[in-house]
């Protein structure tokens, strides 16, 4: 009898646990290493933890791409433009462009036959993705946009291998800051 309730427990152990396994493909909640530090002079670090909701949606991150790609075209921008040396061919001057209005700045890459974004930080309400979203719109015009319920104050939305990302950070249930995070080799 005892062995017999030991083996039914250690089944409904492995049911739950496999149910708790199962998740959707485009979306996860997790603490993940995104960390803020807080420091004053002579005081003692502090790290704080952000949670955060990553939505792998390749279509719905080309469109965000051609978003920013259609801001870097705004006439706002203030451009600055500074040579880097290819570090695949030394013999090759490449170019770091970065462009900036009040709070949002831009920074691509500039090749020989081609240009892409590395890195951004919008912080303007001037600038629109997705049609509609913007610095200060509210979190449920976000989630009625994505179709999806945010659980948290930090979205990320990217691919598979998280190479393009675009962060959507909100306080006080408005979006206070939009980032992107591309990789360039």
């Amino acid at each position: 009898m005892r062995r017999h309730l030991l083996t039914s427990i250690l089944m409904l152990i492995l049911i739950v646990s496999c149910k708790q396994k199962e998740t959707q493909k485009a979306e996860s909640i997790e603490v993940k290493p995104t960390t803020e530090l807080k420091a004053e002079p002579k005081k003692k670090i502090e790290e704080i933890v952000i949670p955060e909701q990553y939505l792998e949606n390749d279509s719905l991150l080309t469109e965000l791409e051609s978003d920013l790609e259609k801001i870097v075209l705004n006439p706002k921008f203030e451009l600055k433009a500074e040579p880097k040396t290819n570090t695949h061919d030394e013999s090759v001057t490449d170019t770091i462009k970065t462009l900036t209005f009040d709070k949002t700045k831009i920074y691509s890459y500039r090749a020989t036959n081609w240009e892409s974004i590395y890195s951004a930080k919008i912080e303007n309400s001037d600038f629109k993705f997705l049609d509609s979203i913007f610095i200060g719109t509210k979190k449920e015009k976000l989630e009625n946009r994505i179709k999806m319920e945010l659980k948290t104050d930090l979205l990320k939305i990217g691919n598979l291998e998280q190479t393009s990302v675009f962060i959507f950070k909100f306080e006080n249930e408005k979006l206070k800051v939009i980032e992107y995070q591309g990789y360039v080799d």
